[in-house]
């Protein structure tokens, strides 16, 4: 059926279905090279209802481009809205404190900061019926801020709450320290744990729970200890040590373990972005969720790279590497002014064959990647990457999916390379 039959069953306008055909959500079976005309299919009304249902609970075009991708089963479904209201769970409580904020309630105009012989305390009068948990949360807020870090327990009494704190640097350093130590076994350790959350002191986390910062909204909760030191993403380990390396810093962090009631826990000495900044590090607690022996292989999350070769002329040459970006819609033809330091170009030859130099080093062969129409296959990750050519005042740029560790293990969104051709 034309589109405008289509939008009449639908109930939604021509210019809806155009601009979902535009964003790859719903194209059409066949458009007509002559007139233009787009056609539609019966199956596709299910479709476009699916697609209104999750733009109504609240997902962006490009989730529901994924999501569309991802849904097979009831099952599949269920986990997505519930993954859903979780999300806005936490968007009604950003909003609760936000509101407390503008509307003057609980704010933080009366922390003052008062130079002791000991150092520097943070002071805040109380006021209103905000409980403790609300007053932590907003005092870490505002000392990060004005780029403090908390360094004691909080100290609550009936009319004010204190705390030492330590003034941090503006910029972090890229600190590097030795982390390719000799790996000595603790075979306890082994297995699958969960970030509780960060600690100022071990004694806080067993006295004041909801005195806390969320470590994993710097990293996902889940941490795996795999057997044999294997590293996988940026962590590694070896006795008494959490290993982290990021690219840009690396740092060695003791660990203890102990059992609180009847569960392990880890409490790890963690050297985090504040003590990049000149801060100490805090104590991130862990608690262990089983003591499988899992791999990193079985870890990373895997794509379907047995794509049978589609011929794409348009992808064929070489291209050098121009922008990175976090989103496609960040895309601009003048480029974020930081070119990319690690993928450098990429060439594609007809037949599904490909080059690419990372760095310093040139990957080549079918048994290590290969493309087809949409995708370039990096084989030994096990990576599709979808990629889009867009024109822009008659210069061509390539976007890319990049699936790093990240995305492979962390289950972070991918992130994108933008090239020119050559």
């Amino acid at each position: 059926m034309r589109i405008g039959e289509f939008a009449k069953i639908c109930n939604t306008r021509i210019s809806v279905l155009r601009h979902y055909d535009k964003h790859n959500l719903l194209k059409p079976v066949y458009t007509d090279q002559l007139t233009g005309y787009r056609h539609y299919s019966g199956e596709q009304i299910s479709v476009f209802f699916r697609i209104t249902a999750l733009k109504q609970a609240g997902f962006s075009l490009s989730e529901i481009r994924n999501l569309l991708k991802e849904i097979s089963s009831d099952g599949d479904v269920l986990y997505i809205f519930e993954k859903k209201r979780a999300e806005i769970k936490i968007l009604l409580h950003n909003l609760e404190s936000a509101e407390r904020l503008m509307i003057g309630v609980n704010h933080m105009n009366n922390l003052v900061f008062e130079e002791r012989k000991e150092g520097i305390f943070a002071k805040y009068l109380k006021r209103g019926e905000a409980s403790l948990e609300i007053l932590c949360e907003e005092i870490e807020q505002e000392l990060w801020k004005q780029d403090f870090q908390r360094i004691s327990k909080i100290s609550d009494d009936k009319t004010e709450i204190i705390c030492q704190v330590i003034k941090l640097k503006k910029q972090a350093e890229k600190l590097q320290e030795n982390t390719q130590l000799s790996f000595e076994d603790d075979e306890h350790v082994i297995g699958k744990w969960e970030a509780v959350g960060e600690y100022v002191s071990k004694e806080e986390f067993f006295e004041e729970k909801e005195c806390r910062t969320n470590w994993y909204y710097e990293y996902p909760r889940i941490l795996y200890f795999l057997p044999e030191g294997e590293r996988y993403w940026c962590f590694g380990w070896t006795k008494g040590k959490l290993l982290i390396e990021t690219g840009d810093t690396s740092f060695v962090n003791d660990y203890e373990v102990q059992m609180v009631g009847e569960e392990n826990y880890m409490f790890v000495s963690y050297k985090s972005y504040d003590y990049c900044r000149g801060g100490v590090p805090k104590i991130l607690v862990l608690r262990q969720m089983d003591k499988k022996r899992y791999s990193a292989k079985e870890l990373a999350k895997k794509d379907n790279i047995d794509m049978p070769f589609v011929e794409d002329d348009r992808i064929l040459g070489k291209w050098r590497a121009f922008d990175f970006i976090n989103s496609k819609e960040e895309f601009s033809p003048e480029g974020s002014g930081e070119p990319p330091i690690f993928f450098k170009s990429i060439e594609f030859f007809p037949g599904g064959s490909c080059d690419s130099v990372y760095g310093e080093e040139l990957i080549t062969g079918d048994e290590k990647q290969a493309w087809t129409k949409g995708y370039l296959l990096r084989k030994w990750n096990s990576c599709a990457c979808a990629y889009e050519i867009y024109t822009v005042d008659d210069r061509e740029y390539l976007i890319m999916e990049w699936k790093s560790g990240d995305y492979r293990w962390g289950g972070f969104p991918t992130d994108y390379y933008v090239f020119v051709r050559e």
